[in-house]
């Protein structure tokens, strides 16, 4: 019998050990957790949220069974769905603008740069010059967001500073195209944007969103992936997404890849939520064993008997936490 760890304890490590110090110091883990009963599941996920958002994270929630989880750019739209644009918009301003020495002003109904000059004793088109000077040199210019995704957030800050028609107008061409409602890249080269979120650029996007959550004023992101439909062996013939074998393999490179790119995903943590299915080691099977470049950085094959090491990358939940 392999020894086991109990919820609640897991928990208070991820809290103490992860959220609290590690990741919000801008570092990534990936942790796969396997609860060994199915009525776990609802607990995990619940209670990482609810640490998360405690400790003041942006909380995603992905389901394998919705999301095409192995395809890299289908996890940064669904990431994207969940993530608040405007209110990260506003809050990067706020940096900018603190940074230049103005005081903030957040509420009125005329455009922010409005309030912002009134609250300044400025004029505001002088206002809205320096600030849009501002926000080029802090947000176009930072390298560690990609090319096309810095140019979004510097028009999508603008478009909030500026407020009005043309800035409502923006933000949703912005926002849907980030979100993949509207993929055609036709939508975005007005702003001088003129790639596709794809497979090939999605992974760039999703580092670049760290970087964006983090730089917003957020200490990072608690990612959730319930993974538990891409085990099923049989096609249940629901209103579910089933994963044939090339599906599971690839799914399976896409964490892989997650992993070993983890020092450029900062402020992360992405939790994976398997059914026990995973833990098979058989090759020919659907679990970790069929694809030994995961496992070799997943499975813990020397382990004691009879204790759990929380800080591992896999861990084993159960109700009553068990050993030999």
């Amino acid at each position: 019998m392999t020894a086991t760890i109990q919820p609640a304890e897991w928990l208070r490590h991820i809290d103490r050990e992860y959220l609290s110090t590690y990741i919000r110091g801008g570092g990534t883990a990936i942790k796969f957790a396997v609860p060994m009963e199915d009525g776990l599941r609802a607990d995990l996920f619940a209670g990482l949220a609810a640490i998360g958002n405690r400790a003041g994270y942006l909380a995603v929630n992905i389901n394998a069974a919705e999301t095409k989880v192995h395809m890299v750019d289908e996890l940064f739209f669904r990431t994207a769905e969940q993530i608040p644009w405007t209110k990260l918009s506003r809050m990067a301003i706020a940096k900018i603008a603190a940074e230049a020495g103005y005081s903030w002003a957040d509420n009125g109904d005329e455009p922010l740069y409005g309030r912002l000059a009134e609250e300044n004793r400025l004029e505001p088109q002088l206002l809205l010059i320096e600030m849009k000077q501002a926000i080029w040199k802090k947000v176009f210019k930072q390298r560690n967001l990609s090319k096309d995704f810095r140019v979004a957030m510097t028009h999508l800050c603008i478009a909030e500073l500026t407020g009005g028609p043309d800035g409502a107008t923006a933000i949703q061409a912005l926002t849907d195209w980030l979100t993949g409602r509207n993929r055609a890249v036709s939508a975005v080269k007005p702003f001088q944007i003129f790639r596709k979120i794809n497979r090939a650029t999605g992974r760039h996007f999703y580092e670049s969103l760290a970087n964006w959550v983090r730089f917003a004023g957020y200490p990072g992101m608690v990612i959730l992936l319930d993974a538990q439909r891409v085990t099923l062996a049989r096609n249940p013939r629901d209103n579910g997404l089933f994963y044939s074998k090339a599906a599971v393999m690839d799914s399976y490179e896409v964490l892989r890849q997650f992993i070993d790119a983890a020092d450029r995903l900062n402020g992360c943590l992405l939790t994976v939520v398997p059914d026990i299915a995973f833990l098979e080691a058989e090759t020919h099977g659907r679990g970790i064993g069929a694809y030994a470049a995961l496992k070799f950085r997943v499975f813990d094959e020397v382990r004691d008997k009879r204790l759990v090491n929380p800080m591992a990358s896999l861990a084993r939940i159960s109700a009553s936490e068990r050993g030999v």
